[in-house]
């Protein structure tokens, strides 16, 4: 929502503009306190999500200008299906208050209806239902909760945002949590106020061409909207929520002849208008600390060696503290003798590092995943920023950084910062900058199966390269390694000589080793193997018919699963898997299965392939991914049967 740290003084004055006093009352209200329709009275589910235990009926805001103020009324309608949903009568509302009531919520009214044998019985909430909490940093929150809240009740709200800064508005979004019949939002912009619109989601792009401008007030309404639950493979839904954002672009001077005058036209203005921040501009100024830098003894040869020392002492010696923004609070004096400091602190301290040591090396903001944007808009739009990371330039080749995982090395990113492009922050040409990782991750498995006495052994050797290194040291790093063979282990099958060893940290590669004994019946005439015990999925994932969302892999990668069936005396082949090859449409991902049987050295191979081409994959072609995976997940688990020889 709103972020203690923004563009601060600088950019805030852009938005204390000449404004005349305007008096702006909403109309054509859809929704009214204690007016229902029959048709609302009578649901009882869902039409387009049959199994929602509770629907939005209705929700709109209307925003519009009184001096330089945006107002926003907001009225909420739900009906609760399901009594166990009556967690939905507890409501809360955050706001960003700061030091200066850049926010504040006013007007609140709230009720609750039930129908008591036919009849509508309405329980309305007082001023001393509602509670107002501090969160911290300027933050605060107003909580309710409705009484009596059971299936058919109908909750309804209603209240006033009042927002003090007129050059950023957060306009609208659409959808919520449980589906949502009507979602409309409508604003009254002056004449003499320029905004870009900043549009998203599919179903915003379809309202968006049948939106309504009369008179200079425009209306968006999206109806029968599904609910916004996580699914598989989706952690940040919040960047494909439909929803509208505003940006002034430029104002008629009413103390200057009604001159018009642009708000931040081009990038290097957005970056002008940064550097100028006092403690962000410290970063880059040639002051004595800059100086101590350039006189600290770093390691290395190379300028890679010393960017690499640079990047590790910096974690070494460094705190993080939980400030977030891409706007620093402190100096980089400050910082330096503090040692504490925020993300985007020690990553500018990584900049002037770099560059005291001859490394060229500059900011990049980006919008993380889950900070509500799937797409940077092609135009300086700042607010769609969060996040601040370091490109350097070494032997000609692009490397991004950033110092806040522990498990990350250097030339890699935490995976919610792989994003297609960011701004390039620069004293000249500054402008939006593709962001291109260049790795090679997948898990690589060698297992070698045999029968020893009673039991089948399986030799594990699995390899973990680059972001497969990284997760699996970011989910095991606070396990031993007893620990987890234990976490291996099942009533069938034990753990046993299990190693983790850190190959190459420069490579990024994780390698483990361990033994698997699974006992089997010597008396049965058939043997059935499983040769992959171990896959990145051992089962489907995505059951759901439907996608709402699109299916985000964080990465490409390329695994490949080499099972080498070791055939004991006694025993023959008797049936294995067919050999398939198989693809999504456009290549998107590839599955190979392919067995080869070594009758000299009485042996089967299995070489598996599984190869993502694409992290991201659009719901239009959902169903398909859904059943390549079955297919593959099912695949992997067909048994090689092996026949006693009878005597």
């Amino acid at each position: 929502m709103h972020h203690k740290h923004q563009l601060k003084t600088a950019i805030m004055s852009m938005a204390i503009l000449f404004l005349s006093p305007i008096i702006s009352i909403a109309q054509d209200q859809s929704i009214k306190l204690g007016k229902y329709s029959q048709q609302e009275l009578e649901m009882t589910t869902c039409d387009f999500e049959p199994e929602a235990t509770a629907i939005v009926l209705g929700e709109q805001g209307v925003s519009f200008f009184a001096g330089n103020r945006l107002i926003t009324e907001i009225k909420r309608r739900i009906k609760v299906f399901d009594s166990k949903a009556s967690d939905y009568g507890d409501v809360s509302i955050t706001y960003y208050a700061g030091e200066n009531n850049v926010e504040n919520i006013t007007g609140i009214k709230a009720q609750v209806m039930n129908l008591i044998n036919g009849k509508e019985e309405i329980s309305k909430l007082s001023k001393k239902d509602f509670f107002e909490t501090e969160l911290g940093n300027g933050v605060k929150e107003i909580r309710f909760t409705f009484p009596n809240v059971k299936e058919g009740s109908i909750i309804e709200y209603e209240y006033n945002h009042t927002y003090e800064n007129i050059t950023y508005l957060d306009g609208w979004r659409f959808q919520n949590e449980i589906p949502t019949v009507f979602s409309k939002y409508k604003i009254q912009i002056p004449e003499y106020l320029d905004y870009r619109f900043l549009g998203q989601g599919e179903h915003f792009i379809v309202a968006n061409q049948k939106r309504a401008s009369i008179n200079g007030d425009t209306e968006w309404t999206l109806t029968n909207l599904k609910s916004t639950q996580p699914e598989p493979y989706m952690n940040n839904y919040m960047d494909y929520l439909d929803k509208i954002e505003f940006q002034l672009a430029g104002y008629k001077d009413g103390s200057n002849h009604g001159i018009y005058k642009s708000v931040l036209s081009d990038w290097q203005k957005l970056a002008d208008e940064i550097y100028y921040i006092d403690n962000f501009k410290s970063y880059f100024k040639n002051n004595g600390t800059f100086k101590d830098l350039a006189e600290k003894e770093i390691e290395g040869e190379t300028p890679k060696e010393k960017a690499e020392f640079i990047y590790e002492l910096i974690k070494k010696e460094y705190t993080l503290n939980d400030e977030s923004g891409f706007i620093p609070d402190q100096s980089i004096k400050k910082l330096v003798d503090g040692k504490v400091g925020s993300k985007t602190e020690l990553n500018l301290l990584l900049i002037a590092m770099l560059r005291a040591n001859g490394i060229d090396a500059d900011p990049i903001l980006i919008s993380s995943k889950g900070n509500g944007r799937s797409y940077l808009v092609q135009f300086p739009f700042v607010r769609q920023f969060n996040r601040l990371i370091v490109k350097a330039n070494i032997d000609e080749k692009e490397i991004f950084l950033d110092t806040s995982n522990e498990h990350v090395p250097f030339g890699y990113l935490p995976l919610a910062y792989h994003v297609d492009e960011g701004f390039l922050l620069k004293e000249e040409d500054s402008h939006l900058v593709k962001i291109n990782l260049d790795h090679k991750s997948g898990i690589k498995q060698m297992i070698n199966i045999s029968l020893i006495e009673d039991s089948i052994q399986f030799t594990h050797t699995v390899r973990y390269m680059d972001y497969d290194a990284i997760q699996f040291m970011e989910q095991h790093n606070d396990i031993d390694e007893e620990t987890l063979a234990s976490m291996l282990e099942n009533e069938d099958a034990s753990v046993l000589d299990l190693h983790i060893n850190d190959l190459d940290r420069n490579n990024n590669q994780i390698e483990s080793t361990f033994l698997v004994n699974m006992p089997f019946e010597q008396s049965s005439d058939l043997l059935l193997i499983n040769p992959i015990m171990i896959s990145r999925h051992d089962k489907n994932p995505f059951k759901i018919d439907e996608r709402v969302f699109p299916v985000d892999f964080n990465y490409i990668f390329k695994d490949n699963y080499i099972a080498n069936i070791h055939i004991p005396e006694g025993y023959e082949l008797d049936d294995y898997p067919e050999s398939i090859s198989m693809a999504m449409p456009g290549g998107l991902a590839k599955f190979m299965y392919i067995p080869q049987e070594d009758t000299n050295r009485n042996m089967l191979t299995i070489n598996i392939r599984f190869d993502l081409k694409s992290e991201m994959v659009q719901p239009s072609i959902y169903p398909e991914l859904k059943a390549f995976m079955e297919f593959m997940v099912n695949k992997i688990q067909e048994p090689v049967v092996l026949k006693k020889i009878s005597s």
